[in-house]
């Protein structure tokens, strides 16, 4: 070979080494066991390793370990001739990379002697892609429950607002006095069914915060004993018997208005439930343990069918007992996301006609 031409093909590789390491992507030589022979500066930063670390070493341990069996079987298709492209992760010190790989088999003549790879970095558009889903995803709740909100005030309030008219175009007229009373409490009853609807209209509404409201600390046994005095008209009314289990001085640092309303609700539903054919017994407990405070309501009311309702327990304007009470469908939706948003858990145990026990769980800060 004369001077020229061994000049030429050293300036050649001199040039294909200086595009191999300074390309702006990660690229690299693996060998037909899957270990590095040659690596670029971007490979280095993107796995967070050196050079020195790397030559020699297997790909393997770098991929994330849900992906790994995928990945190995992309490299497995490449040493057989076949150019792979797919999209995989890695570990690195400072957390998770996405990859857009290209592998493809570097051959003399027939022989393949290596697998020549190209790894684009698409972390951030994985993200931006992850937090577009999500915001589609949250975009559709939000319009699942303006139509919800929209259905309840086309139909559930349109209801309790023209009787309430009706009632007050008759007191407005000239009534007997014992049929003047009745009208009169069948107004104050319509009106405070608008009310209840209106109040858990709010906290859907607030639940759109996310549960980012501030934490105060709560005495969970003097909030409990406030709330069953608030019912003491419908306990009375009910002729039942509230009992209260709670042990003293606990104390948990939580969304004052979401335990207010969890409970409430569930006293609530223990009332309204009630058998026919039995005194009404609710039983709220509370106790710490394991640093998790407990809660239960549980009552002897006409009880649920659990394997037939399954999922529908907790969504939206779902109502389960109709006939025995009037209802919105939307307390124990609430009670749910209040919970989740809480950082806790809720549990149901339910028997037709024997009552039901809701028992949640919440840390304490």
């Amino acid at each position: 070979m004369d001077i020229n031409k061994e000049l030429e093909l050293y300036q050649f590789e001199k040039l294909n080494q200086t595009l191999f390491l300074n390309h702006p992507d990660a690229i690299y030589l693996l060998d037909l066991e899957g270990n590095f022979m040659m690596v670029n500066d971007e490979v280095c930063r993107i796995t967070g390793h050196d050079r020195e670390t790397l030559i020699g070493q297997s790909f393997e341990p770098l991929i994330e370990e849900r992906m790994k069996a995928f990945t190995k079987e992309r490299f497995l298709e490449s040493i057989q001739d076949k150019p792979q492209r797919y999209e995989t992760s890695i570990v690195t010190k400072s957390g998770f990379r996405h990859l857009d790989v290209t592998n493809f088999p570097l051959k003399n003549d027939d022989r393949i002697l290596a697998i020549f790879g190209i790894a684009k970095d698409i972390t951030e558009k994985k993200q931006k892609e992850l937090e577009l889903e999500q915001y589609m995803a949250l975009l559709q709740m939000h319009n699942d429950e303006l139509e919800i909100f929209r259905k309840i005030l086309a139909h559930d309030m349109r209801k309790p607002v023209a009787n309430a008219l009706g009632f007050a175009r008759l007191l407005n007229g000239s009534l007997p006095e014992s049929k003047e009373k009745e009208v009169k409490r069948y107004l104050l009853h319509t009106v405070e069914s608008v009310d209840v609807m209106l109040r858990d209209l709010n906290e859907l509404i607030a639940l759109q915060s996310t549960g980012k409201e501030s934490k105060e600390a709560v005495d969970v046994k003097k909030t409990i004993k406030r709330i069953v005095n608030f019912f003491q008209e419908e306990i009375r009314q009910a002729g039942a018997v509230v009992e209260q289990e709670v042990a003293d001085n606990i104390h948990i640092q939580t969304i004052k208005a979401y335990f207010n309303s969890i409970i409430r609700n569930l006293i609530s539903n223990a009332i309204k439930y009630r058998s026919p054919n039995r005194q009404t017994v609710v039983q709220v407990s509370a106790f710490l343990h394991n640093g998790l405070i407990t809660i239960s309501v549980k009552d002897n009311g006409i009880g649920m069918n659990l394997a037939g309702i399954g999922k529908e327990l907790f969504q939206m304007h779902r109502r389960f007992a109709p006939k025995a009470a009037e209802g919105n469908g939307l307390g124990l939706y609430i009670v749910n996301q209040q919970v989740r948003l809480m950082g806790g858990q809720i549990k149901v145990e339910s028997e037709l006609d024997k009552g039901s026990t809701f028992t949640i769980t919440l840390p304490t800060q």
